[in-house]
């Protein structure tokens, strides 16, 4: 298994995914296509990047407003 395949595989572990290494896995959640699982995986990293960079944002500008910068 290539470096790229596991670390999808740790990623999606770790937010939630039941992803195998073929379609014909019986994780224990809910089984869906690997497709349909990569593509949700997407999402959720975009939602939780979106998240981080808000609040990097919100951290900035109560810095700049309570002059720390």
């Amino acid at each position: 298994m290539s470096s790229h395949n596991r670390w999808i595989r740790t990623w999606a572990r770790t937010v939630g995914m039941p992803v195998g290494i073929t379609d014909d896995d019986k994780p224990e959640f809910l089984p869906i296509t690997q497709t349909n699982v990569k593509r949700a995986l997407a999402f959720r990293t975009f939602w939780i990047v979106m998240h981080v960079v808000t609040c990097l944002f919100i951290i900035a500008a109560a810095g700049r407003t309570l002059e720390f910068w």
